[in-house]
């Protein structure tokens, strides 16, 4: 059994109280390896009323102790469709360029503290930035499919077959969904067999000749339990001798509506053909049990960025929606179990 461990000494980076646009949380971050240093990009939250997030920049020369770059946000809420937040930015390095993957919502969160009840359900998006220093971004715009309430895009550090390659995770493409547009009579464009919807939010794999216009949407993994709620992609796809290493958060529900536990899981696919599974384990490598992990009324820990060094696997992750955490495996021994699990 492959397990992550914790770093010892607690969360790697935790809010600054004197910075009053991440005072209340840090989490969620996007990790790169450039050279020599660890760059990370993190969600930052200052107010709980509107609760607008923020992305923030810290770097680090281990990848355990890291120094804010900037007192300032280096991105945020300033197109119509992110006006109310640019949450959990992912990282990929494809050629010289940083590609970053950011969730625009483009309606108000909370008001007062409170879910803000619109006049339509709130929809996320999700937006594509390029950068080659992490302080100037140019704004790629959207690029999740339309109806889709997108969240989690990751990019492939390559092209495959001569194209780009994405995961997704559409929280409205599963059955339910698409049983309340069949009762409203509602006219869609499906992107997407609809015989293939999976009972809960699932991970679906994409393919673009650009970058901007994604196509052949497939659902590659979903949720197998009845008290499954939903899976996301995690970390950027990690290219590795045996496949492609998906880190991923599965989420089940509990006996509180309002509350999940997200947890941390593992599978590999075919170099070539990333629709094809190697291996999936059927547990989870990292579950929330610290204290720090389970501050909020969910249990979280939520992988978004990592990296491989030698044999060693990083997986950066927010906690509790608060802090972020760190943990380490070896990558070795996790292919050797994700080859021998049964799929």
């Amino acid at each position: 059994m492959f397990l992550l461990t914790r770093h010892e000494g607690g969360p790697i980076l935790t809010p600054d109280k004197n910075l009053q646009w991440e005072k209340e949380g840090v989490f969620n971050p996007g990790v790169v390896l450039v050279g020599d240093e660890v760059v990370m990009l993190y969600r930052a939250v200052g107010e709980k009323e509107a609760y607008i997030s923020r992305i923030g920049l810290a770097k680090s020369k281990d990848g355990i102790v890291f120094e804010r770059a900037s007192t300032e946000p280096v991105f945020w809420p300033k197109e119509t469709f992110d006006k109310w937040a640019t949450e959990d930015p992912r990282i990929t390095q494809i050629g010289e360029d940083f590609y970053v993957t950011y969730v625009a919502v483009a309606t108000r969160i909370m008001q007062d503290g409170q879910p803000f009840v619109g006049s339509v359900p709130l929809q996320t998006t999700t937006a594509l930035l390029r950068t080659r220093d992490f302080t100037s971004f140019e704004n790629l715009g959207i690029i999740s499919p339309e109806n889709s309430d997108n969240k989690d895009i990751v990019l492939f550090p390559r092209k495959i077959g001569g194209r780009y390659c994405m995961l997704h995770r559409p929280n409205l493409w599963d059955k339910t969904w698409h049983e309340i547009i069949k009762s409203k009579g509602e006219t869609v464009t499906w992107p997407y067999d609809v015989e293939t919807l999976p009972e809960h939010p699932g991970i679906w794999i994409a393919w673009s000749d650009n970058l901007k216009y994604w196509k052949e949407h497939r659902l590659l993994l979903h949720s197998s339990h009845h008290t499954d709620a939903k899976i996301g992609p995690g970390l950027p796809p990690i290219e590795t001798a045996d496949g492609w290493l998906i880190i991923y958060h599965h989420v089940i529900t509990t006996e509180n509506k309002d509350a999940f536990i997200y947890s941390v899981r593992a599978a590999l696919f075919d170099l070539d053909d990333p629709t094809k599974m190697i291996g999936k384990l059927p547990y989870a490598i990292l579950n929330p049990e610290m204290p720090y992990e389970k501050e909020q009324l969910s249990p979280i820990v939520f992988p978004t960025g990592g990296y491989v060094v030698d044999d060693t696997l990083f997986v950066y992750y927010g906690a509790s929606d608060r802090y972020i955490a760190l943990a380490t495996g070896t990558l070795s021994e996790l292919l050797a179990e994700l080859k021998k699990s049964k799929i």
